[in-house]
């Protein structure tokens, strides 16, 4: 599936996946407060709500906000010069599997919904390199919340996320990966639909008259309307989890 394409079909959303400003705040707080300061680096940033609320609830820090896709960049510059934040806000078009940072560089790592793309053991393993000794990383991500999920559910991740890992496996990976896990929490379940599935929806209609007749755009608009009737019934078994950890 094309990568570009799939962007394109999320430009002009709010937010590119399940999140809010109430639970970017809340991971922030499990931070110490002699550490809620300094450089951050926002991974897969998207169009940047969490970038802005970050600029928002840490005046002392400078956030660094990359992702691949420029018209995400460009909506988050537009939002972070209207807000007036935009001294406190760089931008960089990158990769997350390719950053041209210095090693060594931030005291914060932050990256919501976004570790999947690459895989969270990846994700955990290169991702340190660029953390001060000392310094946190803060994902969200979706996981299981059960051992024993339907078989519905089983069958819908089977196709589309094999390797999707329960929290306790988060948590392992974490670990096995050298950092010391500080805290972690689930995102609820009104903040998938008051944040992403409700503007979702509204969206979803556009795109099926805008992209009309593309095999593979109309595909890709299955399988959100697929994945929003998934999470309506099976919600308990899955969802978004926040982890916050140290490296030594």
């Amino acid at each position: 599936m094309d990568v570009t394409l799939i962007s394109r079909m999320f430009e002009g959303l709010p937010r590119q996946g399940p999140g809010s400003d109430e639970a970017t705040a809340f991971a922030w707080s499990f931070l110490p407060p002699d550490r809620r300061r300094g450089k951050i680096l926002d991974i897969g940033c998207g169009s940047g709500m969490q970038t802005l609320a970050l600029a928002r609830i840490c005046p002392d820090c400078l956030v660094t906000a990359s992702d691949l896709h420029q018209p995400f960049l460009d909506d988050l510059a537009g939002r972070a010069k209207k807000a007036g934040l935009e001294a406190k806000i760089t931008i960089k078009q990158a990769s997350m599997d390719n950053l041209p940072f210095d090693e060594g560089s931030f005291d914060i790592v932050w990256a919501e919904g976004c570790a999947f793309i690459i895989g969270v053991r990846p994700a955990l393993r290169y991702w340190k390199r660029f953390l001060k000794p000392d310094g946190y990383l803060v994902f969200s991500d979706l996981t299981w919340f059960t051992d024993s999920p339907s078989e519905e559910s089983r069958e819908f991740f089977r196709e589309i996320s094999p390797d999707l890992p329960s929290v306790p496996e988060v948590e392992e990976m974490i670990r096995s990966e050298g950092y010391s896990l500080i805290g972690s929490f689930r995102l609820p379940d009104t903040t998938w639909w008051e944040q992403y599935f409700t503007p979702m929806s509204s969206h979803i209609l556009m795109l099926k008259e805008k992209f009309a007749g593309n095999e593979d755009a109309e595909l890709i608009i299955t399988g959100l309307e697929k994945e929003m009737d998934m999470f309506r019934k099976y919600s308990a078994e899955y969802g978004y989890t926040y982890f916050i950890m140290k490296k030594p």
